[in-house]
């Protein structure tokens, strides 16, 4: 499996932090604290410079002057020479007549989304979504390497209220919960991890390859660091492991039956591997042995959907 490495990141560059627009995308972002704009700054002064409208709405210079050029925002009542000002009222006026939470917002639509089956409609509620979505005005890099892409996504919320959030990119993974034969025991790695330095069960997976697909990374994974290969490979469930801020699909996939076809080719990714039994499982995972996301939703989907019941395996 590929790790994020410092000693790997040669080819990451600091990006061009002009903003670029561009279609919004289906990235969520998480709202930041609400900001008190009645204290700052003085409302009794004659002027407010691009400092104190930023200071008033809480937001950055940067973004109060990319909404001035954008034409988001109420022209400046004077210009001397590079220095643009606004009457206090101008920019009082404009920020209360804006929609607020519970009071109009985006115009409705007739926006639906498909049902996928007849069986959820009732957990489905299709009307009023597109008026729901939060818009991506633009986006600007900080940080871009092969591992990891930082940025600000100039975002605006159904009521109206507009701000810059963080977003990251990470490369997507796949990773497969390997029962053996009979299905009673599932291949399970014991590791540490240096970032949150902790030692966990986890089960063989990595990041998926430029022109690879998420079952053929699976297979390669488990060969790569176990010596074990699949006789049945199904996909169970992709996921996004922190869905606010992160866009890093994890695809989970459900191996049935193993043939051990050599040893691992990978020495550092594990301290031992064990054939753990499945009826184990729930106190593993009470004890806080399984702390990797994405080992926890396989494990937990084929012991709650797609594998024997625990019951089953405890007779």
């Amino acid at each position: 499996m590929r790790e994020l490495s410092d000693r790997t990141t040669s080819k990451a560059r600091e990006a061009d932090p002009v903003l670029t627009c561009q279609a919004a995308t289906a990235w969520p972002f998480a709202p930041r604290e609400e900001v008190d704009v009645t204290a700052r700054p003085d409302r009794s002064a004659e002027w407010w410079t691009t400092s104190d409208v930023a200071e008033f709405l809480g937001l950055r210079v940067q973004t109060v002057s990319a909404y001035r050029t954008r034409g988001q925002m109420p022209p400046p009542d004077q210009t001397v020479g590079r220095t643009h000002m606004w009457r206090p009222k101008t920019i009082t006026e404009w920020h209360d007549a804006r929609p607020r939470p519970g009071v109009g917002g985006r115009p409705a639509t007739d926006g639906t989304s498909p049902v996928a089956s007849d069986d959820l409609a009732s957990f489905v509620v299709t009307e009023g979504m597109a008026e729901s979505e939060w818009i991506v005005h633009a986006r600007r890099s900080l940080y871009e390497s092969e591992w990891i892409r930082l940025g600000l996504a100039d975002v605006e919320l159904p009521d109206g209220q507009r701000f810059e959030h963080h977003i990251v990119w990470m490369p997507a993974a796949a990773m497969t919960v390997l029962l053996n034969d009979s299905l009673t025991h599932v291949l399970l790695m014991w590791r540490h991890r240096f970032v949150p330095d902790l030692w966990n069960w986890e089960m063989p997976g990595g990041l998926i390859d430029e022109g690879e697909q998420p079952s053929e990374t699976a297979a390669r994974e488990i060969e790569e660091e176990t010596g074990y290969r699949p006789r049945r490979l199904d996909h169970l469930v992709t996921f996004e492991p922190m869905i606010g801020m992160l866009e890093c699909p994890h695809h989970v996939f459900l191996g049935i039956g193993a043939e051990k076809v050599g040893e691992p080719s990978e020495k550092t990714e594990m301290q031992r591997m064990e054939w753990v039994p499945l009826a184990d499982i729930p106190n593993l995972i009470n004890a806080g042995q399984v702390r990797n996301s994405g080992s926890l939703v396989a494990l937990l989907h084929v012991l709650a959907l797609s594998g024997p019941s625990v019951r089953e395996l405890r007779k």
